[in-house]
């Protein structure tokens, strides 16, 4: 892709736990031409640093990498919001939530959210399986993109991205994104697993057939395998090469979106 200066962000990328994971990623980043990264946990039990080490990659790293922070919705307070604005994180991630994402309940923070300028990075559609789901109390449904209908709704200066176009929910995200102004979706997730699965032009072509459909949609690979971090980006290149997108529309999908609703300098 040709960005004409213009920065490539990965909106959407997890820190997981495993040796020199983010020396290698930088470098990763490097060969595939992604000049900063949005890190982020997803909670306990799913083998993810902590806000914390986000926190001191960005710090380390500032030109390169950019902290959402994690939000256990029913769980941390929404004092936890004011604590990670402060300390630098520039957007929230939110996971598995004790209840839907429409519950009022989560309004505090929803309402931090707006207040501070933090775009939301919503998990939506199936959650993976893991060892811990029991005790974690997974609920996929809770997760549907129609959960964040209403929240869109009662905090219209809020900017909510839709993790996964809502797997398998597809066109249920993709309809929000094109009824509300401030709802985007990323590029990653798909109905069979994985970032190569079930996606070509066309799967793009039915779901943002409307005018300025496709400048609702967010660069993000999900790795959580450094080692096919540029194969993911040159998949995702190719299918927009398929495309024929506009150049400014290219633009605003790997990197200008992301840095508006960021607000960076």
């Amino acid at each position: 892709m040709d960005s004409n200066n213009s920065p490539v962000i990965d909106f959407h990328a997890h820190y997981p736990r495993q040796p020199d994971f983010l020396p290698r990623l930088l470098e990763e980043m490097d060969r595939a031409g992604v000049d900063r990264i949005c890190l982020c946990t997803a909670g306990e039990g799913v083998d993810m640093e902590p806000n914390e080490k986000v926190r001191e990659a960005f710090q380390q790293h500032p030109d390169r990498i950019i902290g959402l922070g994690f939000v256990q919705l029913g769980g941390d307070p929404p004092e936890l919001v004011d604590e990670l604005h402060g300390q630098g994180f520039r957007g929230l991630k939110l996971h598995n939530p004790y209840s839907g994402y429409d519950d009022k309940a989560f309004y505090p923070v929803y309402e931090r959210a707006e207040r501070y300028g933090m775009p939301v990075l919503f998990h939506t559609g199936i959650s993976m399986r893991t060892p811990a789901d029991r005790k974690r109390d997974v609920n996929s449904d809770r997760m549907r993109p129609i959960r964040v209908d209403a929240v869109a709704r009662v905090f219209p200066q809020m900017s909510l991205v839709l993790a996964h176009l809502g797997v398998p929910w597809h066109e249920e995200a993709s309809t929000l994104a094109r009824l509300h102004p401030n709802i985007y979706v990323d590029l990653t997730g798909a109905a069979s697993g994985g970032w190569r699965a079930n996606k070509n032009a066309d799967f793009y072509r039915y779901h943002f057939w409307w005018p300025g459909g496709f400048e609702k949609i967010l660069f993000g690979t999900d790795i959580l395998k450094v080692e096919e971090y540029v194969a993911a980006k040159r998949w995702h290149d190719g299918i927009f090469a398929d495309l024929h997108l506009p150049a400014d529309t290219m633009r605003k999908i790997y990197g200008e979106t992301a840095a508006r609703l960021l607000r960076l300098p």
